[in-house]
């Protein structure tokens, strides 16, 4: 394995194991009622006002690193994918962020 993989690995093992603990706190927090995990208000220009969560966003920029590493050596990360995938919804009929991170954190502990 060249110096370079092997470096882009424990690169990638150090992002998805800050991932991982981040990801747990801020689901649990979310399942509390708070909002700002998903996105889902980021239209509201007021919402970033009220509903700045530095956490959620080194979560987002954790998430993207990732994805883009992964996509190097053709792995996906299933947490991490299933994460942005949660990022993305948008609509009326989208449960709120409190019951996706409930969701989400039942859906982890079961793996």
């Amino acid at each position: 394995m060249a110096k370079r993989s092997q470096i882009q690995e424990r690169k990638l093992v150090e992002l998805e194991v800050e991932f991982k603990s981040l990801l747990l706190a801020c689901l649990r927090e979310c399942a509390q009622g708070r909002y700002g995990l998903f996105g889902q208000n980021d239209h509201v220009d007021v919402a970033r006002k009220y509903l700045n969560w530095p956490q959620a966003d080194r979560l987002k920029e954790l998430a993207h690193e990732i994805k883009s590493f992964r996509l190097d050596f053709g792995q996906p990360n299933q947490t991490c994918e299933r994460y942005l995938q949660l990022c993305s919804l948008r609509g009326a009929n989208v449960p709120g962020e409190p019951k996706l991170a409930i969701a989400f954190l039942n859906d982890i502990e079961k793996s």
